[in-house]
Parts: structure tokens; C-alpha cells; sequence
């Protein structure tokens, strides 16, 4: 009951005001009072209001720029572009890190690959080695005794020997093999 009674004084209060405001604003519409002039004249409100005349436009006023703010929206500008690049150079860089690690890894690859042909290289050249003195041997043999102990030998090592010695003795070593045998060391040789 107590909360009713305040609300509607205060709304009387309101509702005075707001007759009294627009009295005022009529008033001077109709230019019978200068509110402006009689508000110039309260002590500080005064001091804060511009002084023109009624009837007169006032000049617009000029809001003037800080120059920092221009430079401020460029900075914040430049900084943008800065990281867009900066996060296409981590995306570059990614990209040449994983080409990298392709390289490196052919790289290993290929090194792997090159030491094993030159240890299969050092092997045959050792075993080409042991050929030509193999095939000194055999051709200070006659015929018949080196097929013999060549018959025990493995293909492979059979042309290796033939192919160090000279045309003339393989001729007669293979003369003397069996035709079969002989034809079939033939063909490999040509490989």
C-alpha cells in the first residue's frame, strides 16, 4: 500500500515536469521566452553552452581527426598482412621440410643402394681375380683332365674360367665336354 502511494507521487512529480518541460519548449517555439538566453545566464551551465544568437545556425563543429588513429588502423593493417604471411612462410616451410625429409630419405636409400654395388663390385673383382688365376691353371692342362674336374664345378664358376682363358683352349675344353653341357655353358656365356 505504502510502495502505491510512492509510485504515484512520484508519477504526479513526472507527469508535472514533463507539463512543465513542454510548456517551456512551446514557449520558446513560439519564440514568447529564449530558453537558450535564460539558461546562458545560470553561473555554470552557462559557461558550457556556446553563445549565438536565435535564428542564427551555428557552425558545425569540426571533429578533428587524431592522427593517431589513422596510424593506428594502418599499423593494425600491416600487422594483419604480417601474419597472413607469416602463416603461408610456416605452411612454405612445412612443405620444404617434408621435400627435405624425402630427400634425405632417397638420399639414405640411394647410399644404401651404392654400397652394395660396390661391395658386389669388390666381390667380382676379387672373383675375377680368382678366375684368371684359375684359368692360368687350366690352361696348362690338357683337355680332358680340366672338363673333369670342371664336370664337379658350378656353371658359374665354369664361365668364369672359360672367359679367362684364350679362344684357342675353350675351343678345345668345350670340344671335349659333353655336347649338352657345352651348348648349355655357351648360352649362359652369352649373357
Amino acid at each position: 500500500m505504502r510502495v502505491k502511494r510512492i509510485l504515484k507521487r512520484v508519477l504526479i512529480v513526472f507527469l508535472i515536469l514533463g507539463l512543465i518541460a513542454g510548456t517551456v519548449w512551446v514557449l520558446d517555439f513560439l519564440a514568447v521566452i529564449n530558453v537558450y538566453k535564460a539558461v546562458q545566464k545560470i553561473p555554470v551551465v552557462g559557461k558550457m553552452l556556446p553563445v549565438y544568437e536565435k535564428g542564427t545556425i551555428p557552425k558545425p563543429v569540426k571533429v578533428v581527426k587524431n592522427p593517431l588513429e589513422d596510424e593506428n588502423k594502418k599499423l593494425s593493417a600491416e600487422i594483419e598482412k604480417l601474419k597472413k604471411n607469416a602463416g603461408e612462410l610456416e605452411k612454405r616451410l612445412e612443405v620444404v621440410n617434408k621435400e627435405k625429409q624425402t630427400l634425405m630419405e632417397t638420399k639414405n636409400n640411394l647410399q644404401i643402394t651404392l654400397d652394395l654395388l660396390q661391395a658386389s663390385k669388390s666381390k667380382q673383382e676379387g672373383a675375377q681375380l680368382s678366375y684368371e688365376k684359375l684359368a692360368k691353371y687350366y690352361a696348362e692342362m690338357k683337355p680332358d683332365a680340366a672338363v673333369k674336374i670342371m664336370n664337379n664345378l658350378s656353371d658359374e664358376v665354369v664361365i668364369g674360367i672359360l672367359q679367362n682363358l684364350e679362344d684357342e683352349k675353350v675351343g678345345k675344353i668345350l670340344s671335349v665336354m659333353d655336347p649338352v653341357e657345352a651348348a648349355n655353358l655357351v648360352d649362359k656365356m652369352k649373357r
